[in-house]
């Protein structure tokens, strides 16, 4: 029994790792191994990131997976490096509440960060060369904003929605 767990396993990560160079698509990968007994009982702790000073409620993955942004009731944005567990970058957002999105524009190098949070408010930081962020605002909802959609494929698009009802376009 042991044999055939060992077997089901190493050909469960063959199917991850195909997954994250591309041979598989979503669709095949989900039903192949999203239910799979075996990997999930691998799953563990392999790390975590510290540096924020309160509550984080987003994280995504930049367009390769190798860095991570995220942000938290500290106000600040933090940008990682997967593989290091390391910072990269912080800075001060430009918000004066909680964020609870933060997206990183496609197609920007990662120098393109657009965040909303309980102020209402939808900002964009920009990523200088020399680390340098500028930040200002794109958006404004009477409310807290709390998810942010970005258009696939645009470096330039995305949408905001808030308590007050509304889904904004941002171009």
């Amino acid at each position: 029994m042991e044999n055939i767990n060992k077997c089901s396993s190493r050909h469960e990560i063959l199917e991850v790792f195909k997954r994250q160079i591309g041979f598989n698509s979503s669709r095949k990968f989900s039903h192949r191994i999203s239910a799979s007994e075996a990997l999930v009982k691998r799953i563990d702790l392999a790390g975590k990131l510290t540096g924020h000073e309160g509550c984080v409620n987003t994280i995504e993955f930049n367009c390769y997976g190798d860095h991570l942004v995220s942000g938290s009731d500290d106000r600040r944005v933090m940008f990682w490096n997967v593989a290091t567990r390391s910072l990269v970058l912080s800075y001060a957002s430009g918000h004066v509440d909680n964020i609870f999105q933060a997206r990183i524009m496609p197609f920007t190098d990662d120098h393109t960060i657009v965040t909303s949070a309980a102020d209402g408010q939808v900002r964009l930081g920009q990523v200088a060369e020399d680390g340098h962020v500028q930040t200002k605002k794109l958006g404004q909802h009477h409310g807290r904003v709390h998810k942010l959609a970005v258009e696939p494929g645009s470096p330039h698009i995305f949408y905001s929605c808030g308590e007050d009802g509304l889904v904004q376009h941002v171009c």
